[in-house]
Formats: C-alpha cells, sequence, structure tokens
C-alpha cells in the first residue's frame, strides 16, 4: 500500500510537471517561428538546386540513410533518385509548410511538412557530409506535430470560432492570450532540456577531447586560423592572433555550455542566457561559418510570450476603459459577427471595446445624439476616446490602429486612392449582408414587452 502511494506521488509528480497549464500562445508562436525558419531555408534558390547537383554526383559517394532508402525503394539504392522525385517532395513539403504556417489542418500539415524537411535533410546527408544544426530544429518540427500548436493562432481556429458564435447567434469578446492547456507546456519543455543535453554534452566534449590544453587558448586560436583561412573569414584570422580574447572565449564557451541547464532550474536566468546564446552563435558564424542560426530560432521556447503580451495589456493607461475606443455593431448581423470575431483574434493587447446596438443603444443614444441607429445598423460605427465618430471604412482603418499586429493591413489603407474606392467597397460588403431576424432589434424589443 505504502508502495503504490509512493509510486503514485511519483507519478502525479512528473504529469504536474510535463503537464502543468500553460499558455497555447506560446505554443501558437513557436510554431509561426520554427516553420517560417525552415521556410525560409528550403526556400532558397540554392536548397532545391543542391537537390539536384546531388542527384548527377556518381553513385560511388552516394550511401542513403535508412530513412531515404525507405522512400526510394523502388529506384534501387546505387543512384540518386530522379529529378522529378526529388521536385515532389519538395513542392509537397513547401505546401504543407505554408499550410501548417498559417494553421491550416494544423497538425495534418505539420506531418507531412516535418517528415520532408527531415527526407531531404537525410537526403544531403547520404552524400558523406554530416552537421549537427538542423537535428534539433527537425526534433522541435516533430514535436510541434504530436502537440497542440494549432489551437490558436490559426485559421482553423479562426474558423471554430466564427462558426461557434454563428451557430449560437451572439458575439463574445475574447483573447487568446489567456487561453491555457495541460499539453501546451510539455513541448517547450522537451525542447528546452535538448537544448540543455546537447550543450552539456558540447561543454563535456571539449574537456574531454582537449582536457585542459582547450583553456590555454591555443586550441581555439588553431580552430579560427583554420576555419577563417578556410571559409575566408576575416574575423577569424584576426580573432585568431589575439591570445587573450582566445583564453577568455574558451572559458565562456565550456561555462556557457556546461551550465545551460540552470535555465530550467531558474527561469529568470532566459534573460542572461538567451542573448549570450545568440551572441555566442552569430559570433561563432561570423568567425568561423558555422551557422547554428537553427538555434536561435529555437530559443523561441524560453521565451514567456503571454506573459509579454499580458504585461503590456496590464499597463495602466493601456487597460482603462475609458481609454479604448468602442466598436458599435449590429448583434444580429452575421457579417458583423464574423468581423468582430476576427478583429478580438488580432486584439492581443485588449485596446478595443466591442459593444452590441441591442445592448448599448439607449446609453450611445444619450451621450452621442449625432449617430442614428439607421446608421449604425448599416455600418460598423467607431467611437474615440475624444468622444470623435468613424464610421464604415474609417471606422475599419482606424480599429487597425489598436490592433499592432495587422498593421501592415492599416498601411495599405492609407495607399492613394484608398479614401476613395474604400468607402464603395466597404459599402458594397455591407450591402451584401443579412441578419437573423426580419425587424430591428427595436421592433423586437417592443414586441416582446407587449407579450
Amino acid at each position: 500500500m505504502r508502495l503504490q502511494q509512493h509510486q503514485n506521488s511519483i507519478l502525479a509528480a512528473w504529469n504536474a510537471y510535463w503537464f502543468r497549464p500553460a499558455p497555447l500562445f506560446n505554443l501558437a508562436i513557436c510554431r509561426i517561428i520554427f516553420v517560417s525558419f525552415q521556410l525560409i531555408l528550403i526556400l532558397k534558390p540554392n536548397y532545391l538546386n543542391g537537390l539536384f547537383e546531388r542527384a548527377s554526383w556518381s553513385g560511388a559517394v552516394y550511401t542513403p540513410l535508412p530513412f531515404v532508402q525507405l522512400l526510394t525503394l523502388p529506384f534501387g539504392w546505387t543512384e540518386p533518385p530522379p529529378d522529378i522525385f526529388l521536385s515532389i517532395i519538395y513542392w509537397i513539403s513547401v505546401g504543407t509548410g505554408i499550410f501548417a504556417l498559417f494553421g491550416f489542418k494544423t497538425n495534418w500539415s505539420l506531418i507531412p511538412f516535418s517528415l520532408g524537411c527531415l527526407w531531404m535533410q537525410q537526403y544531403l546527408y547520404s552524400f558523406g557530409k554530416y552537421h549537427h544544426p538542423e537535428a534539433l530544429m527537425m526534433i522541435g518540427l516533430f514535436v510541434l506535430a504530436l502537440s497542440p500548436s494549432g489551437r490558436v493562432l490559426s485559421v482553423d481556429d479562426i474558423g471554430r470560432r466564427i462558426k461557434f458564435n454563428l451557430n449560437k447567434r451572439q458575439f463574445e469578446a475574447f483573447n487568446i492570450v489567456d487561453e491555457n492547456s495541460n499539453f501546451a507546456f510539455w513541448p517547450l519543455l522537451f525542447i528546452q532540456w535538448m537544448f540543455a543535453l546537447v550543450y552539456l554534452s558540447a561543454g563535456l566534449a571539449k574537456l574531454t577531447n582537449d582536457g585542459l590544453d582547450w583553456f590555454n587558448g591555443y586550441t581555439l586560436q588553431y580552430y579560427l586560423l583554420t576555419d577563417g583561412l578556410r571559409w575566408g573569414s576575416d574575423i577569424g584570422v584576426w580573432l585568431a592572433h589575439n591570445h587573450t580574447m582566445a583564453v577568455l572565449s574558451s572559458l565562456m564557451a565550456v561555462w556557457f555550455e556546461a551550465t545551460f541547464f540552470l535555465v530550467l532550474i531558474f527561469p529568470q536566468l532566459v534573460w542572461i542566457y538567451i542573448p549570450l546564446g545568440a551572441s555566442f552563435h552569430i559570433g561563432i558564424y561570423l568567425a568561423q561559418r558555422a551557422p547554428f542560426f537553427q538555434f536561435i530560432a529555437l530559443y523561441a521556447v524560453f521565451i514567456p510570450w503571454a506573459s509579454i503580451v499580458q504585461k503590456f495589456t496590464a499597463r495602466p493607461w493601456s487597460s482603462a476603459s475609458n481609454n479604448k475606443p468602442e466598436i458599435l455593431y449590429d448583434g444580429q448581423c452575421p457579417l458583423c459577427i464574423r468581423s468582430m470575431t476576427v478583429l478580438c483574434y488580432f486584439d492581443w493587447f485588449n485596446r478595443l471595446i466591442y459593444s452590441d446596438l441591442e445592448m448599448r443603444w439607449q446609453t450611445v443614444a444619450k451621450t452621442h445624439p449625432q449617430i442614428s441607429l439607421q446608421a449604425c445598423l448599416e455600418e460598423m460605427h467607431l467611437i474615440l476616446p475624444n468622444g470623435a465618430v468613424r464610421k464604415g471604412f474609417f471606422a475599419f482603418r482606424e480599429i487597425l490602429r489598436y490592433i499592432p499586429i495587422l498593421w501592415p493591413l492599416r498601411l495599405v489603407l492609407y495607399v492613394p486612392g484608398s479614401s476613395t474606392f474604400g468607402p464603395k467597397i466597404y459599402k458594397f460588403v455591407a450591402s451584401r449582408r443579412q441578419r437573423f431576424t426580419p425587424c430591428s432589434f427595436e421592433t423586437c424589443s417592443i414586441n416582446s414587452r407587449q407579450k
């Protein structure tokens, strides 16, 4: 009995460590960063050309790895697969990567994207050159594919919320930054532990291979000079001639790698180790042309994105309701419900107030007599903190000012001629809208009171 209780307590502690409630927002941001980085990498012109180039190499240098063999079995293992096969794998990876980036069928898109990227990377490795920066990114993509990384910040989620609000015939304000899940933390924690193990392994390897000689500075000078001359890095050659800096860099490298695991114990150290790590890898690239940019992108798992947004939201000038613009929308209009859902989806900082006319009209009519009910039913109105009113296209353009993530769209709406054509397009779209009920809410309210 006591043994079972002990086992249950261990299991409970294990679950509490890996499956504690965490913001889905953090996981979604990491999905966007990881997938964006990998897409940029494979969309470089020389990437696909590199695949084709290796296909033309002699079969004598081609030693396919197991996963490559699995998919190229029909073509044999002695020669590289044909270009058409490489193109199919490449473009499937690109297409599913774009879907995964925007969160369309997120998990089903991440799986082929991860498999495609892994296959192409192993194909490149099948010609005898191995590099370790790519491995952690491949692991990260697969972890995302097994996680709820598309629960927020995705086309899937926006569509799900719009459908829910339309079925309910009501819009209620929400904030995706505040949404948590018990399965949102383990993917990030897993990659964090991988970082700790990778760095600890690198630090121990330096001490195992070179011993205390690593700290004499001459070992690092040798590597700097060799790589600097080989890859044409003037900075590397210059650093190789500075013995004092080589000694300090050797000490710093081992200290950083051997103690990085402390970030997992004391999360506050993130703001020290992550900038150091980014500087560390950028310096390695400049001096030795060793590209560890994947690690910099993967550092996103350590950043508390939701907490940062919430801290900005909690600022007094941002949270005061009297400083927020108020959107007046027709709560019985499906198009209005869709629009409010999308705007609220990106209003991470709670900068706007969303008011249904049915709930707010009596108050608005007293404080803003210049606003007519019919005009509000025809197009959206925005009441600014200073009392000014914007409507239609100009209300929408002003709303974007308070949603930073949509600022690029706001710039588009300020191009020359937008003030002329924008209102016409807005009125055309608004003219096609319908209402759930054929009567206005004032008439419905009178009828309900009479009943």
